[in-house]
């Protein structure tokens, strides 16, 4: 009996330590299982995390070049916008600078002719009497109306038989009735202030002017619109 529990003594004394030795092996390859493991999910876990990034970052720099094109865009069209703006208005002064120069010219024109009607000089091809200068605001359709008209030679052509006013109120040409007798058979002609000279001689308007009377025959009849 003594000689049996030795013997089972024995064997459990010897099973323990190699069932120690199995559990121990048996833990210790679970956790270099597990060390194994757990570096590879590591990695795949920053992989990912990484790929998200680049996507993201991607993402952000295409949505940054859109909005950088779009502000491009828009500054583009707005210069195109600002040189049609100048372009125009250049021309619109450029219309108005013309317009005035024009204007100015024509005043000039209107002021010579006025300065020659008035002057006291007689026309140089004639040989009648000097004629006293017109005050201002003689030379009037009115008191040219009926006015007396010689021509290069001193000798009477006609009579005034209308005035030609601008808009402004000015002078602008005369009609005078040149040949024929008594009334009968005279031609109306049109005479602008730069064929004139006019004044006043014995207090009476007087119109000279340098063509000659086969000139003002040669001039197109007067046709009142």
């Amino acid at each position: 009996m003594k000689h049996l529990m030795l013997s089972t003594s024995l064997i459990v004394a010897t099973a323990v330590p190699a069932f120690a030795g199995t559990e121990t092996e048996t833990t210790g390859n679970a956790e270099a299982e597990v060390q194994m493991q757990t570096p590879a999910a590591d990695v795949s876990g920053e992989a990912n995390v990484s790929g998200e990034a680049q996507a993201d970052t991607g993402t952000l720099e295409q949505e940054a070049e859109e909005a950088a094109n779009e502000v491009e865009a828009e500054a583009e069209e707005l210069t195109t916008e600002a040189e049609a703006g100048a372009a125009e208005l250049a021309n619109e002064a450029e219309a108005a600078a013309e317009e005035v120069e024009q204007e100015a010219g024509e005043m000039a024109t209107e002021t010579e002719n006025a300065a020659e009607s008035m002057s006291d000089a007689v026309n140089p091809d004639a040989d009648g009497p000097a004629m006293e200068p017109l005050a201002e605001g003689e030379l009037t359709a009115e008191a040219l109306t009926g006015a007396w008209t010689y021509d290069s030679k001193d000798e009477h052509i006609g009579e005034v038989s209308q005035v030609i006013v601008n808009t402004n109120g000015s002078v602008e040409a005369v009609i005078i009735d040149v040949g024929g007798f008594l009334g009968i058979g005279e031609k109306p002609v049109e005479l602008t202030m730069g064929d004139l000279d006019i004044g006043k001689v014995d207090g009476d308007i007087r119109v000279n002017t340098h063509l000659t009377r086969e000139e003002l025959d040669a001039l197109p009849e007067y046709q009142a619109d």
